[in-house]
């Protein structure tokens, strides 16, 4: 965050905030400030716009790792045999037997 906030001349966190506010999910955030420089270095977030790189970037280094059971899905039954056609038993069940009717 911090050669972002640089290359923008402010803080981090008026990076984060705009950040924050650029995501759609995103309806409102809480600020905290003791003093009124961090008050109005706050307020400037909405001012501030990041390119669809930095959000990128961003987004990357603050993604969480998968919880369980998300992250173990892929290599659940790794070590079994290929897809399995689950209507192949039924449909050998209904084929007529060798010689008709």
């Amino acid at each position: 965050m911090a050669p972002i906030a640089k290359a923008h001349h402010c803080s981090p966190a008026r990076v984060s905030l705009a950040w924050l506010l650029a995501k759609s999910v995103v309806t409102s955030v809480i600020i905290g400030a003791k003093r009124l420089d961090q008050l109005q270095d706050n307020l400037a977030a909405v001012e501030l716009t990041l390119t669809p790189d930095e959000l990128r970037q961003l987004d990357e280094v603050s993604a969480l790792p998968l919880e369980y059971p998300g992250w173990v899905l892929p290599f659940q039954g790794a070590d079994r045999l290929g897809p399995v056609d689950r209507w192949e038993g039924l449909r050998e069940a209904r084929k007529e037997p060798a010689g008709g009717r």
